[in-house]
């Protein structure tokens, strides 16, 4: 099933699901496509060499993948996600004039994919799959308010945060599904459950599959996701907003600012305070 709808100028979003091994059909445009996994896995090849999408990942389309379509397998027996068509001037036009100084650049975004090998299949750290499953979410609702808040977001994060090439993985479908679930509910609950013990009692999983399964996922034990996702939302927030450093280590569960520096510096190689001097620099 796919459903096409304009965001706004300049982006076009189309939801796609499939069940099925199919040919996937691309509008052609003048812009770029950008094609994002929410759910299951798509295989496909794209200039002689295999590419998996993964849930979390996203993958430029080349102009002749477009115009011939893109053949693909699903792995796991399906696959949801969706692509965005950007024309670029259009869409930074848009994002000037609406969003101010949290306007995210498209074409800033596109010109930092496009760095990467073509044809491989790019990751936006752990903070990513869960800004690209909220956009998916909100561009089915009635009204575009919330969608295209989400579409800025997902840009600020493509454009300031983490992407290298994905990893490959591999579990079950059903098992897959299930520790994606157990993913966003915790990151969304926080840990305020009082063990992994009891999730995974909730669940019908032993602890010990829950953690292994997890990394074989997410390629870290839940803990260190945890951190890592908590760091990566302090350094978005330190790049967009100007709250004090303090209140955003609260933020990122450490009380203790000085402990908050240094995991903070463990990860990007700087404290919170030269980052954002750093990223404030970079922008002008």
């Amino acid at each position: 099933m796919e459903t096409t709808r304009k965001l706004c100028p300049g982006v076009a979003m189309q939801i796609v699901r499939q069940e099925k091994p199919e040919k996937m059909a691309f509008c052609l445009s003048q812009g770029a496509l950008l094609l994002f996994g929410i759910g299951g896995k798509l295989r496909f090849t794209s200039s002689g060499r295999s590419v998996t999408l993964n849930p979390g990942c996203f993958f430029l389309l080349s102009d002749a993948v477009r115009r011939g379509g893109l053949f693909s397998e699903l792995p796991q027996g399906h696959f949801e996600g969706f692509w965005l068509a950007l024309e670029t001037d259009a869409a930074d036009a848009w994002s000037r004039c609406s969003l101010g100084i949290f306007a995210p650049s498209f074409s800033a975004v596109l010109e930092r994919v496009t760095r990467f090998d073509p044809e491989t299949a790019l990751s936006a750290g752990i903070h990513g799959e869960h800004v690209f499953r909220e956009l998916y979410e909100a561009a089915e609702e009635a009204e575009l308010i919330f969608a295209r808040l989400k579409l800025a977001e997902l840009f600020l994060l493509l454009a300031r945060g983490l992407i290298q090439p994905a990893e490959e993985g591999y579990l079950p479908r059903g098992k897959e599904r299930l520790i994606r679930h157990l993913r966003d509910h915790i990151v969304s609950d926080e840990l305020h459950y009082s063990s992994l013990e009891e999730l995974a009692e909730t669940h019908g999983i032993s602890v010990s599959s829950l953690q292994k399964s997890f990394k074989q996922v997410y390629g870290m034990p839940v803990y260190q996701y945890l951190k890592t996702y908590r760091l990566e939302k302090a350094a978005t927030a330190l790049h967009n907003s100007d709250r004090s450093v303090t209140k955003i280590a609260l933020d990122a569960g450490y009380t203790n600012p000085a402990k908050f520096s240094e995991a903070f510096r463990r990860q990007f190689g700087l404290p919170p305070s030269d980052y954002r001097r750093n990223r404030q620099n970079q922008n002008g």
